[in-house]
């Protein structure tokens, strides 16, 4: 228990964090014990040479970048038959439609329209190599133009002055990390993703070339909206987790620009030319937990990541190691939790992959992809059960971290307003049973049938 805490306070207009030089680190978590009382648990940190879940393996090669928007109309079809995506695709749109009509809390026109906006606006507005994401200058101008040489700092003056930028553009968290090419995927809309011996990035019609002068990798994360998240499943949960897709497409755009600006090269990228989460381990981001995705110990995993390739040498930051893997075999919340039974029950993690939408190689508690894609286009939305059950996401009573690096104190908020707040919707949508007396939504993945990948091809 840290003592001669200040009081958590709840009155904070705007997220407040710090990215602090990663040193030895406590997390303290405020929870409700047994009695309802309010109380803090302290969970300490510490750097360690490799991550403890998620390291490679012989035989791990570079990801073919097929997620399962792209996987799904073929494994659909070898499933359930020719014809059964587009059977489905209308049972859902009419689905949708009726709830719509009957105004269901978390899925009337509002709340549609609320995650409609909130993702479309960037999140699918932009492409690699287009528009915010451009591989190359857009508009700063560079230090020629300014009659002045390129910025020159030290390594950890460098990392430094790219955290900062990236706090100002919207990140909570900021980590650096080497070039793993492993990490790359080797395609992304159909083009190659090559690495060559060029001095600048290079995109046409069929390839998308990084220089391999481009050795550093600035992972940042943003955090997603718990207070909109807690009402997963639903589309105002889902206006959540667009929102914040469509805010890491501005922050890589903007931290790219800066780092052009004082005259280097920089690749943003947002869910589509790498995988994030070993390079976000890397970083110090975080650790792999059973949900097969990133938990961070200030925001749990109630973030969404984005990466910014660069030839600017800076300081790298280490793996951080906070018991994460250990408590995970043990909870299994989010198993219990998931609607469609896609998350693993197993008690130690393997490298036994799940499906085609895995990459072999390295160890991990694989998920049902297929499962989890198919509750979501039954249901109409992105889910997220898991990252809301997750006791490191959701921090009883409310959604404050209290983070201490290297002597520094701050309060963390990823709602930035008291939790008591009503949203248009007061009640969880698994509230509302539909006219037959269950949730419709929750049955949507009870009714999936079990050990449904076991027959996908791989």
């Amino acid at each position: 228990m840290i003592e001669n805490s200040k009081p958590l306070s709840f009155e904070h207009d705007a997220a407040a964090v710090a990215v602090v030089p990663r040193e030895k680190a406590n997390f303290v978590v405020p929870y409700s014990d047994a009695s309802g009382q309010t109380a803090l648990r302290e969970i300490s940190s510490r750097h360690v040479d490799q991550p403890a879940l998620g390291n490679t393996a012989e035989g791990f090669e570079r990801f073919s970048g097929d997620d399962m928007f792209t996987l799904y109309p073929r494994l659909k079809a070898a499933h359930d038959g020719e014809g059964a995506l587009e059977k489905a695709n209308v049972a859902n749109s009419t689905r949708a439609s009726r709830w719509i009509r009957e105004s269901r809390p978390g899925f009337d026109l509002r709340d549609r329209q609320l995650s409609a906006a909130a993702g479309g606006t960037l999140m699918y507005g932009v492409r690699p190599g287009q528009g915010l994401l451009s591989w190359t200058r857009l508009a700063v101008p560079t230090p020629a133009e300014l009659g002045v040489p390129a910025y020159s700092a030290s390594p950890s003056e460098a990392a430094s002055t790219v955290k900062d930028a990236a706090r100002l553009y919207g990140a909570a968290l900021a980590g650096i990390a080497p070039m793993n090419e492993l990490f790359v995927n080797r395609h992304v809309d159909g083009k190659a993703v090559v690495f060559e011996e060029v001095e600048v990035p290079e995109v046409t019609n069929e390839r998308l070339v990084i220089p391999r002068r481009m050795r550093w990798v600035v992972v940042l994360a943003i955090p997603v909206n718990v207070d909109l998240l807690a009402r997963a499943p639903s589309a105002v949960a889902d206006a959540g987790c667009g929102l914040t897709h469509s805010q890491l497409a501005f922050t890589v755009s903007t931290l790219s620009e800066f780092i052009r600006g004082l005259g280097y090269q920089a690749i943003p990228s947002v869910n589509e030319t790498a995988q994030f989460v070993p390079f976000a381990m890397d970083a110090g981001l975080g650790e792999l937990g059973r949900m097969n995705k990133l938990v961070t110990p200030e925001f749990g995993s109630a973030v969404r990541l984005c990466t910014v390739f660069t030839d600017l040498p800076m300081a790298c930051d280490k793996p951080i190691e906070f018991g994460l893997v250990d408590r995970c075999r043990h909870c299994k919340a989010c198993a219990k939790a998931c609607p469609a039974g896609a998350l693993s029950f197993e008690d130690e993690p393997s490298f036994q992959v799940r499906g085609p939408w895995n990459n072999a190689g390295h160890e991990a508690w694989f998920e049902d992809s297929y499962r989890c894609f198919e509750y979501w286009q039954a249901s109409g939305t992105a889910c997220a059960v898991c990252v809301t059950v997750c006791p490191f996401t959701k921090g009883e009573p409310a959604r404050m971290t209290r983070v201490i690096r290297a002597g520094d104190e701050c309060i963390v908020s990823s709602t930035g307003r008291a939790p008591d707040r009503p949203w248009w919707v007061e009640d969880l949508p698994s509230d509302k049973p539909s006219a037959d007396g269950r949730d419709e939504t929750q049955a949507l993945g009870r009714d999936l049938p079990r050990g449904l990948s076991a027959a996908l091809p791989k």
